[in-house]
């Protein structure tokens, strides 16, 4: 697994595997899964990164 940062475009992009990805679904609340010709997650793309991650550990603090 690697992950990348687009300070630019505030985007965030985890690889799950080197396999290529043919077509990603939007999930929601600006989550993309990216997936191989097999239907295997390859990608994760998160637009508005640094929002989504400060909410998200915002939420895991509070958990903790």
């Amino acid at each position: 697994m690697k992950a990348t940062y687009d300070k630019d475009a505030d985007v965030l992009l985890i690889k799950l595997s080197n396999n290529k990805p043919e077509y990603g679904e939007d999930i929601g609340e600006g989550i993309i899964v990216h997936f191989d010709k097999n239907k295997t997650p390859v990608e994760i793309e998160i637009l508005k990164a640094k929002k989504y991650l400060a909410n998200w550990l915002e939420q895991a603090l509070e958990i903790a």
